[in-house]
């Protein structure tokens, strides 16, 4: 009986799979043409038979077995209900075949009879299929003793590690899975394993993980261990503390602000290139910054700097009254010493140069020098220096600010000599007249607007040098660092009565 229903059930698919493959929507049939055409009444011969018909049929025929199988299923659970005498009972004088089973014999006649090995054999004839039935009791049995091993094996390893001789954490007669998972874990990792497993109160078994490794008594240390072994390390963890908040507090210090910050993006956005970080930031808070009625500077309230008023002049300024000059509050002063004129590159002092630095020295102001340069050559600017040298020695005057190379890019001239020169050779000349300044024994200085650093000038040779920036934007742009501050070109004072001058603030750390 289960033969037949073993062969009901492949004919039974077979028919089944046959109509799916038919009825399968943009199947293409087997051997059939990809650019076969479609398929009219007009167009067949007149024995051939329609795909209608073909199809029809075997949809009967698959509904005919269906129905049988049906029945058929019936009778088997009739049969194992007992209400239908079994045809191979051992009633009927036959021995059955299927072993006696206390737990599952009626599950196993049901599967008798309906087949399912069978059908299994026919499909796979190679008889690589084998039926392995459950035992719930075994099943426990076997969980039971894994347990008692895998606590055991974990009391063993506990012992091994507290005893300092296994530092991976396993005995000698561990299990083959400790083995393999030992061996895809590097020792160390075992030694950190076996020392945090062991009590952390228990001296003895850090002791003897501490004889056997060094990684195992460092962790051992930080989890209970004797105190004299985590002093050291306790220390160079502070000492590397330390030096990482310094490090932070240096960094904090040179970071910029968010007015920095501003002008860089801006500059790199105009650019298209990362801005040349390649000078010492200043750290002024312009919040301290302001401006009275008549347009004087001020500067209160920063605990780091102060800031001290100044101007400088030419012989465009005329006679000067020093003593006014001074008692309007102008404490420094720096005098243009001479100029160099942009088309002829002729070298000239300046007319009042003597004068304006013996009387301002007399009237108590701090005086330096500077001179206008349009040198177009390293040999140009150290002769402008060699000028600013030679009057101050002239004047007698004890020089107590810098001396300035003031190279200045003529917009208002197109043709001026200094228009057509390379940013290195600008930077050369700076460097040549600040090196000439610094060998007479006094401290040079660049004067320089924003663009100026940031476009011209290489400002990472020039580290060290003093800078006078010029800005008369309200606050200056440049992130870079400066000492001297030109505000303003406009500036009326006590004193200087035929024109306008500049006016100045000098940066001074309290």
């Amino acid at each position: 009986m289960k033969n037949v229903i073993a062969f009901t059930y492949c004919i039974f698919l077979f028919y089944l799979l046959q109509d799916k493959q038919e009825q399968t929507p943009g199947a293409i049939p087997f051997r059939a043409p990809i650019h076969s055409a479609v398929i009219t009444e007009h167009s067949m011969q007149p024995n051939q038979e329609k795909p209608g018909e073909k199809k029809t049929s075997r949809k009967a025929a698959g509904i005919t077995i269906a129905i049988l199988l049906c029945l058929v299923l019936a009778g088997g659970v009739f049969v194992m209900s007992g209400r239908l005498p079994a045809p191979d009972s051992p009633g009927q004088g036959e021995k059955s075949a299927a072993p006696e089973s206390t737990s599952d014999s009626s599950s196993g006649s049901l599967r008798d009879w309906l087949g399912i090995d069978t059908v299994l054999s026919i499909l796979n004839p190679g008889g690589g299929y084998t039926v392995v039935k459950a035992d719930p009791s075994a099943i426990q049995a076997v969980t039971d003793s894994t347990a008692k091993e895998s606590v055991s094996a974990s009391a063993s390893g506990d012992a091994g590690a507290g005893s300092g001789q296994n530092p991976s954490g396993t005995t000698g007669d561990a299990p083959d899975q400790s083995a393999d998972l030992s061996s895809a874990t590097p020792a160390a990792d075992g030694a950190a394993d076996s020392s945090v497993d062991s009590p952390a109160g228990d001296p003895a078994a850090a002791a003897g993980a501490n004889a056997s490794d060094p990684a195992a008594a460092a962790v051992s240390a930080d989890t209970g261990g004797t105190a004299a072994s985590a002093d050291p390390d306790k220390k160079a963890e502070e000492k590397k503390k330390e030096e990482t908040a310094e490090k932070k507090e240096e960094k904090k210090e040179a970071s910029p602000t968010k007015l920095q910050k501003k002008y860089i993006k801006a500059w790199e956005e105009w650019h298209m290139r990362d801005f040349p970080e390649n000078f010492p930031l200043h750290n002024y808070n312009w919040k301290y910054l302001s401006y009275d009625e008549s347009g004087i500077l001020r500067y209160e309230g920063d605990d780091q700097y102060m800031i001290r008023r100044g101007i400088d002049v030419s012989e465009f300024q005329g006679k000067i009254d020093w003593e006014k000059v001074k008692e309007a509050g102008y404490d420094f002063v720096f005098v243009r010493v001479g100029h160099r004129t942009m088309h002829t590159g002729d070298l000239k002092r300046d007319s009042r140069a003597i004068k304006n630095l013996t009387r301002a020295k007399k009237a108590g102001l701090d005086v330096g020098a500077y001179v206008f340069s349009q040198a177009v050559s390293k040999k140009e600017a150290r002769r402008e220096a060699q000028l600013c040298l030679d009057v101050i020695e002239e004047s007698g005057v004890e020089i107590t600010l810098p001396i300035v190379f003031d190279p200045e890019i003529v917009i208002e001239d197109y043709y001026a000599r200094i228009n057509f020169i390379s940013g290195e050779q600008f930077t050369d000349n700076a460097v040549a007249f600040c090196e000439t300044i610094r060998e007479a024994g006094y401290t040079p200085a660049i004067y320089a607007n924003c663009s100026t650093e940031t476009d011209i000038l290489d400002m990472s040779r020039l580290k060290g040098t003093t800078i006078w920036y010029a800005d008369y934007s309200g606050s200056p742009e440049t992130p870079y660092d400066f000492t001297f501050w030109q505000y303003s070109n406009l500036g009326w004072v006590d004193g200087i009565p035929e024109t306008e001058t500049d006016l100045n603030v000098w940066f001074i750390k309290k």
